[in-house]
């Protein structure tokens, strides 16, 4: 399912004039998309588009909560689950989706020649594991389809977060049939129009989706907009219904001018700096101690970014855990006096040491990276190389040795501590720290059989101590969810996942 660029540039595509304009959604996507392939986008960009395009078993309500997609009913029984498919559910291309579909795209999803980023979601179902790790064949997979409207999983140990797990897109199905000069055949409510790199990426209805008639938009255009002032100033000139973001710089003008359009909302998300703690300097624990106490998270959230995120000392939401608030090590405040101490400790020189902060562009991170910068000239006397590129380049660029520090965080996929603490483990694919720490690994895994949710708080405790005290990351702040929203655009839902699916989005009056 690699997608050509090139083949996207000059299909011979539907025109959006062929339908009234209020019937178009126009939404910022920030960055360019990653990846359109189910098996490999990692993006968040990337991922909006796919739950337009594709619907799993599970799918979002539109206040961002799990409910059935391609399935209609489900049962459980000694770790056996069995979904009942929809019998009206159908690809963009006519035919029908049958439990074929997903067990063919499962399969591809643990093949360790794919290399799929999110393939560790599947450690749980039986035999995914040993796949991966080239012992068995994806055959063997522990998922059939039992007939065309039966499929059978088969898990290791119980999941409460299963469900909420199957609406993401790497257990998206994937048709048997190919689409014409490479093109997406999707099974979700709009099906893929035009791709025109660095621009758009234009949807039209799918007509063969089982609930169309429920659809408002005829038509969806997803437009790169990664400069949050441009964003802004084209959601004023009425180009775009939603932004992806708001330019943090204006968040006292846009609470006075446009206050009815401006939604900012909890957001189960941590963003943090990362450390590649495979470089020479970086390994020195000292050192990385002194450059998170030499941080002031309030000046960041308070100063710099004003739009209501929340200073962080730790990695996981505290929505998240157990206990709410003061049960962790660590110090809450920045501390320039230790910070001083423990960096002269380390034996550096600061003269000689730059060290270099990676960021994907965007006015945001620019803003973050130059204040982390100058709060370590001020405090260390430490020099930083700001170094920005495009997403796309960014995501890869992110995993070479040769990184230190650079931007990072996380938004929980599903609603369990365990959609953090994973990142982190030595055989992680996200893990672009290069950590490594048997205990931590150890942790995690008897997390996953820890049923009782005291017992299971506690050892998430344990594990989040370990990444606080072995510091592969710097905390910085927890994330809210930034849009503006047409007045005329109903069914958007501010929710903690953040999540809007553009067919429950209508307008007003219709």
């Amino acid at each position: 399912m690699k997608l050509n660029f090139s083949i996207f540039l000059t299909l011979i595509s539907l025109s959006f004039s062929t339908f009234a304009a209020d019937k178009v959604l126009n939404r910022g996507n920030g960055s360019e998309v990653d990846s359109l392939n189910i098996h490999q986008a990692q993006g968040l960009n990337s991922h909006n588009v796919l739950r337009d395009l594709y619907e799993g078993l599970m799918t979002l309500d539109a206040h961002g909560k799990p409910v059935y997609g391609a399935a209609i009913s489900h049962k459980v029984e000694h770790n056996v689950w069995t979904f009942y498919l929809r019998p009206d559910a159908k690809w963009s291309d006519g035919s029908r989706v049958v439990a074929g579909d997903f067990v063919r795209a499962w399969r591809q999803a643990v093949n360790p020649k794919i290399a799929a980023p999110y393939a560790f979601l599947f450690d749980n179902i039986v035999h995914a594991k040993k796949i991966m790790n080239m012992k068995l064949t994806p055959k063997n997979l522990g998922v059939r389809a039992i007939n065309d409207f039966t499929l059978q999983v088969n898990l290791w140990q119980p999941d409460s977060a299963f469900l909420e797990k199957l609406s993401l897109p790497i257990f998206y199905p994937l048709p048997k049939n190919k689409g014409e000069n490479h093109q997406i055949i999707s099974n979700g409510a709009y099906k893929i129009n035009k791709w025109v790199v660095q621009e758009k990426i234009e949807l039209v209805k799918n007509p063969y989706y089982y609930d169309k008639n429920k659809v408002y938009f005829e038509g969806v255009n997803y437009w790169v907009t990664e400069n949050q002032s441009s964003e802004l100033k084209r959601f004023r000139a009425g180009e775009l219904d939603i932004t992806e973001s708001i330019p943090d710089s204006q968040i006292k003008w846009l609470q006075q001018n446009l206050s009815k359009q401006l939604h900012i909302a909890p957001y189960l998300g941590s963003f943090f700096l990362g450390l590649n703690l495979a470089d020479k300097n970086l390994k020195n624990h000292k050192l990385r101690q002194a450059l998170s106490l030499a941080i002031d998270r309030e000046i960041l959230t308070q100063k710099v970014l004003k739009t209501g995120q929340q200073p962080a000392y730790h990695i996981i939401p505290h929505e998240l855990v157990g206990d709410k608030e003061g049960y962790l090590i660590g110090d809450r405040q920045n501390d320039k006096t230790k910070a001083k101490e423990l960096f002269k400790q380390t034996g550096l020189n600061a003269s000689d040491l730059k060290i270099e902060i990676l960021y994907n562009n965007s006015g945001n991170q620019r803003k973050v990276a130059i204040a982390i910068a100058a709060m370590w000239r001020q405090t260390l006397g430490i020099r930083a190389k700001l170094l920005n590129q495009e997403w796309k380049v960014f995501v890869q660029s992110r995993k070479s040795i040769k990184r230190q520090a650079f931007r990072s965080g996380w938004i929980a996929d599903y609603a369990d501590a365990m959609s953090f603490l994973e990142l982190f483990t030595s055989h992680s694919r996200f893990n672009f720290y290069r950590y490594k720490n048997p205990q931590y690994d150890e942790l995690v895994d008897k997390i996953k059989i820890t049923t009782g949710s005291k017992q299971k708080n506690l050892l998430i405790e344990q594990a989040q101590n370990y990444l606080l005290n072995d510091i592969p990351v710097i905390p910085l702040y927890y994330y809210v969810s930034r849009h503006l929203v047409k007045n005329q655009i109903l069914g958007f839902v501010d929710n903690v996942a953040d999540r809007h699916l553009s067919k429950f989005l209508y307008k007003e009056g219709d």
